[in-house]
């Protein structure tokens, strides 16, 4: 019962994709949102992992990634690279990010639980949404079911986060690495849901665009000039008539 519940969970959120990772979502992690977290982990990472070899391990991790992401724009076609490599900038990112939000704050505890709390928050939106499952329905998850999930699950996180971020900006530097953690946290179903933008993009590797060639007519003079003899003599019946 449990493994059917899941199951339909699952179903339900693969619904709602029909393609793989948007373009815009692609473009925007390569040359904006990533470099972002990677320049600043670049800047300030060191100072909290106290460790020279994680630092430069991750950095060339960065690298690699973002080169790899630019090498999967060729396959933007048929969308399993790029979608793929998007997960793997969202994963990466998230950790520089953490850690390079948690140096600004000044606040380096808990530093694993911040990396790890869009893991905890995906396990919890896929328990409180196979709880849900409407068994014997073929809505699966009914319109309340989903607002409760939004309000309630999501709701709360972000409404905190947003007034850290707030007190961030205003001089409280503190809550910097807080704040962002739970606006990260927010995404964490991505964790799972990306996967199905993945599955999608190979189950359609295949399709091909249907394009109808453009034929080239040539037209030679005489069929010109007749035309236009055609169309004055049309031109002489009319003011005949």
């Amino acid at each position: 019962m449990i493994i059917e519940r899941i199951k339909r969970f699952f179903e339900f959120q693969r619904r709602s994709v029909h393609g793989p990772v948007p373009l815009w979502g692609v473009l925007n992690g390569i040359f904006i949102l990533y470099p972002i977290a990677f320049f600043m982990f670049m800047a300030v990472g060191l100072e909290i992992l106290k460790n020279e070899d994680l630092y430069q391990g991750l950095l060339v991790a960065g690298i690699v990634v973002w080169i790899l992401n630019l090498v999967f724009l060729l396959d933007l076609r048929r969308g399993i690279l790029t979608s793929f490599g998007t997960y793997l900038m969202y994963l990466i990112g998230h950790v520089l990010a953490t850690i390079s939000y948690s140096a600004m704050s000044g606040d380096h505890s808990f530093i694993s639980l911040k990396i790890f709390l869009p893991l905890i928050f995906a396990i919890i939106v896929v328990i409180v949404g196979t709880c849900l499952v409407n068994l014997d329905s073929e809505e699966i998850l009914s319109e309340k079911a989903v607002k409760n999930i939004y309000n309630f699950l999501f709701g709360p996180p972000v409404i905190l986060s947003l007034c850290f971020i707030f007190l961030a900006i205003i001089g409280y530097e503190y809550f910097w690495g807080w704040g962002m953690s739970l606006l990260f946290m927010i995404f964490g179903p991505y964790l799972y849901r990306t996967w199905f933008y993945i599955i999608y993009a190979y189950q359609h590797r295949h399709d091909i665009e249907q394009t109808r060639p453009i034929k080239h007519i040539e037209v030679s003079s005489d069929l010109i000039q007749n035309k236009e003899f055609d169309k004055n003599r049309f031109k002489k019946e009319t003011k005949h008539d």
